[in-house]
């Protein structure tokens, strides 16, 4: 779980991102749930940085394994953290869903099972975002129907270390739990008002 960058879209509240409360529990507690009740996910991982030092001891409490990384660039913060994680094959999943369930992660990694793939992106359906009052920043054309990626996927570890293009397959049946990144106030209140 990626948790840790700056926030700055949202550093005006003054907390840690992945500690931000939704309905009496932080982002990185409810996100650490889904992850650690899935039945598919085996070792929990948590990429933290100078950024979040509460969100890193939050995450040994729990239970997770935290991967110090510099902070100041997502790219060179993955490669950091996937060389310290030792599997073939890793889930990514931002710390920023606090509607994610157990059964969403697990019906994605079944269907990645069966798919397989070098990345296997989960997609939300653009109308499923707009639904919610917010306006998708990329939307992707995919199979007759737009779509919003969510910021999990499955990715062959040694192949993205390699800086090697990945052959991309996609798990289109993402909802509402997929659907909200808190990247900003006004989403961290439609995320309060759905939970």
């Amino acid at each position: 779980m990626n948790a840790g960058g700056k926030g700055s879209r949202i550093s005006s509240l003054g907390v840690e991102k992945p500690m931000l409360e939704v309905k009496g529990r932080s982002c990185i507690d409810r996100v650490l749930d889904a992850l650690q009740q899935a039945e598919r996910v085996g070792r929990v991982y948590v990429s933290v940085s100078p950024n979040t030092p509460l969100t890193r001891a939050r995450a040994i409490t729990r239970g997770a394994e935290a991967i110090d990384t510099g902070g100041e660039d997502f790219v060179l913060d993955l490669h950091s953290a996937l060389r310290a994680i030792p599997a073939d094959e890793v889930m990514l999943c931002p710390s920023d869903l606090p509607l994610l369930r157990p059964v969403t992660v697990d019906l994605f990694l079944g269907s990645y099972e069966k798919e397989g793939g070098e990345s296997y992106l989960a997609m939300v359906e653009e109308s499923v975002v707009r639904s919610l009052g917010l306006t998708p920043s990329y939307v992707w054309d995919l199979e007759g129907g737009r779509y919003v990626v969510s910021g999990v996927s499955v990715v062959d570890r040694a192949l993205i270390l390699e800086d090697k293009y990945l052959e991309e397959g996609f798990y289109l049946h993402g909802g509402v739990d997929l659907a909200l990144n808190v990247n900003t106030p006004e989403e961290l209140e439609t995320v309060r008002r759905l939970a």
